[in-house]
């Protein structure tokens, strides 16, 4: 912006002092209007929005003085420089005026080339300000957003990485078992093969599907509605983590009812808030137990229960346990990991305008149900 494009508010109650100046800013190219008292001037500072004043001080009913302190007291106006403009030539005046808020002082009879100088260095100052307050107000946007990426990224590594630890984990057991092993049958062996490669494809194809949504870019505050059958979602779970049963000796497997329930919601956040609750139920479940999948459908919503046989959560923690993301503990088998992606879990069901609850005996067992509408809420 280039300084004539500037608008400047002239403020005197005497009519020779606004001729004189309105023509002196004139010559200059500058745009300018007039106020001939102080409630005129804060009536065109209001609608105008002028990017300097120069006001007159003795002024009849609200004087200069009363004029800057409504200014500097107004959020839309405060920002606008104010050129006093004023006869008085002591310095008690002068320090009045800038202790007022006053950016600059000019006695009359004012020097023209003396006020055109001061008048420009303060629009120049006033938009390097603005231009400054402008870069610090996107690097304020920027500062949110990659603060808002990064935290996204956090949770993307999070969640991927829990979802794939023990599935891995499993598939790791497996060809360990095969290659360490002399007593694996030819059959045991191609059936061991087969759950490799089933859960291979559904953790590749898992981390393929979070990763197209990522790079497109849906914030993972959204959710991206579609009819699934719940069925599917469930087996693919349930594929996922039975190397890591396998491994572990423990018994997983699920039931639904009716088969062919289909459901509207986030397939991807189900699938991976489910996946959670089974890999946590597999990794705190001693060998020879059990991990059961139950689903139905009751009142329009689907239920979807997560029980296992295995060592139980602590009584003291169940009040937090869907936000504690620093609760730290070791599998039966000595799986290591930080937290257990169960404030990932609640995040997702609440996002489908669903609950989800727990209960849990210490050596007995736990039980979580998820309870999620079966149509979207704004249908």
């Amino acid at each position: 912006m280039e300084l004539k494009d500037s608008l400047i508010l002239i403020v005197d109650d005497t009519e020779a002092n606004l001729h004189l100046l309105s023509r002196v800013l004139g010559k200059e190219g500058f745009r300018h209007i007039e106020a001939r008292d102080g409630q005129e001037a804060l009536d065109m500072a209001k609608e105008y929005k002028p990017d300097l004043i120069l006001l007159d001080i003795m002024m009849p009913d609200i004087d200069g003085y009363g004029v800057i302190q409504q200014i500097k007291n107004s959020p839309e106006l405060s920002d606008i420089p104010v050129i006093f403009l004023s006869s008085l030539t002591e310095t008690d005046d002068k320090v009045q005026a800038f202790k007022a808020g006053g950016v600059d002082y000019i006695t009359k009879p004012f020097q023209k080339e003396e006020a055109l100088a001061r008048i420009k260095t303060h629009l120049q100052i006033r938009f390097l300000q603005q231009q400054l307050n402008e870069r610090i107000k996107i690097l304020r946007e920027r500062e949110v957003e990659l603060s808002r990426l990064n935290q996204k990224k956090d949770e993307l590594v999070r969640t991927v990485s829990h979802d794939i630890k023990n599935p891995l984990t499993g598939i790791i057991g497996l060809v360990k078992l095969m290659k360490d092993s002399d007593q694996v049958s030819e059959d045991e062996k191609k059936q061991m093969l087969s759950v490799i490669e089933e859960s291979g494809t559904n953790l590749l194809n898992l981390v393929r599907e979070v990763l197209d949504r990522e790079s497109r870019k849906v914030r993972s505050e959204e959710l991206n509605y579609e009819e699934v059958a719940v069925f599917e979602i469930i087996e693919r779970v349930i594929s996922m983590n039975k190397a890591k049963s396998l491994v572990k000796n423990i018994g997983l497997d699920f039931t639904i009812q009716p088969k062919n329930i289909i459901a509207e919601v986030d397939q991807n956040k189900v699938e991976i808030a489910v996946n959670n609750l089974v890999s946590n139920a597999l990794k705190f479940t001693p060998s020879g137990g059990k991990v059961a999948v139950h689903v139905s459908l009751k009142e329009q919503d689907v239920f979807i229960e997560v029980r296992d046989t295995g060592i139980g959560i602590p009584e003291k923690m169940l009040p937090d346990i869907f936000t504690n993301k620093d609760y730290s503990t070791t599998g039966t088998s000595g799986e290591l990991g930080t937290g257990l992606g169960l404030d990932i879990v609640l995040l997702y069901v609440e996002l489908h305008g669903g609950k989800i609850s727990v209960q849990s005996q210490l050596d007995e067992g736990t039980t979580f149900v998820l309870r999620l509408p079966q149509k979207r809420k704004d249908h």
